[in-house]
């Protein structure tokens, strides 16, 4: 990527964020031309495009990067949170960078236009790897939903809560995020719906269908599920994902006990990251399960 880039801050808990919201001008600035290979150049780009506005956050053992919009003090948030990104290679060769090359959650989230909504990237995406040096494969491969991974997520979201000056949460998770999304939702009691797009909700069945390794050190969604049966939430299922096939979230469901806040809906023509773009705002504007 040439020519000057978008000038980026790191927040070390509440005291940063008065510089945060003070420096808007500084990371609106337009970055120049960058190849279209370039993860980082595509985030901007689509931020850009939505006026999303960028940060990197500290939060338990990592710094996030995050796009976010703060309109004005509102009673919800809605979060989204990325997929595993570029994890590996091929089936045995892990990747040295996970930023995605295409950001479904980012895509999804810069669809949002009014309200508050902000995104957070996975740990080791999109962040220099001088600014995470604890950033090794293994948290982007086996231990993608180790316990650290998911405070860091807890962190970096109860700051985001607290500027926007919500009181409740609304989070979306594609494929990986969607196992973040309910890992977090295990742990909070402000969560009022959770929402799902290719979400990998059990990685044991996940990875006994496909045939590889487990993720030795990683949480499994599914082990909560009966935590967060009384959230309501959905599901959405790409008819043509090859990857995340509907068997994921029906295990899911089948150990969340109570079934009727939980709802799977197959998305015809989806593929696992292809195809949600189009359809995300008749998605979201949609109503998720009332469990009354």
């Amino acid at each position: 990527m040439s020519g000057e880039r978008k000038k980026r801050m790191v927040i070390h808990g509440l005291k940063g964020w008065p510089g945060f919201l003070a420096s808007l001008t500084l990371l609106a600035l337009i970055t120049q031309s960058c190849a279209s290979h370039d993860p980082e150049a595509t985030a901007e780009k689509i931020s850009d495009m939505a006026t999303l506005t960028a940060a990197e956050i500290k939060g338990g053992k990592f710094v996030l990067r995050v796009y976010y919009r703060f309109d004005s003090p509102a009673s919800r948030l809605r979060i989204y949170l990325e997929g595993d990104g570029n994890a590996w290679l091929s089936r045995t060769q892990a990747s040295r960078n996970p930023s995605p090359k295409n950001p479904v959650g980012l895509q999804l989230a810069a669809q949002e236009h009014r309200g508050n909504v902000m995104y957070i990237a996975r740990p080791c995406q999109y962040v220099s790897f001088e600014k995470n040096p604890q950033c090794e494969y293994p948290y982007w491969t086996g231990k993608r939903f180790a316990p650290e991974i998911i405070d860091s997520v807890m962190a970096v979201i109860d700051l985001g809560k607290k500027k926007a000056g919500a009181g409740e949460l609304e989070l979306v998770g594609f494929s990986g995020g969607g196992a973040v999304a309910i890992l977090v939702a295990a742990r909070r009691s402000d969560v009022s719906g959770i929402r799902t797009v290719a979400g990998n909700l059990d990685h044991k069945v996940w990875a006994k269908h496909h045939h590889v390794d487990p993720l030795t050190g990683s949480l499994n969604a599914a082990d909560v599920a009966e935590k967060v049966a009384n959230i309501p939430q959905v599901h959405y299922i790409g008819s043509r994902d090859e990857n995340m096939g509907r068997y994921v979230a029906e295990s899911f469901r089948s150990q969340a006990g109570r079934k009727n806040c939980i709802r799977i809906q197959t998305v015809t023509g989806a593929k696992h990251s292809e195809g949600w773009e189009q359809v995300w705002p008749d998605l979201i504007a949609a109503t998720i399960p009332d469990c009354s």
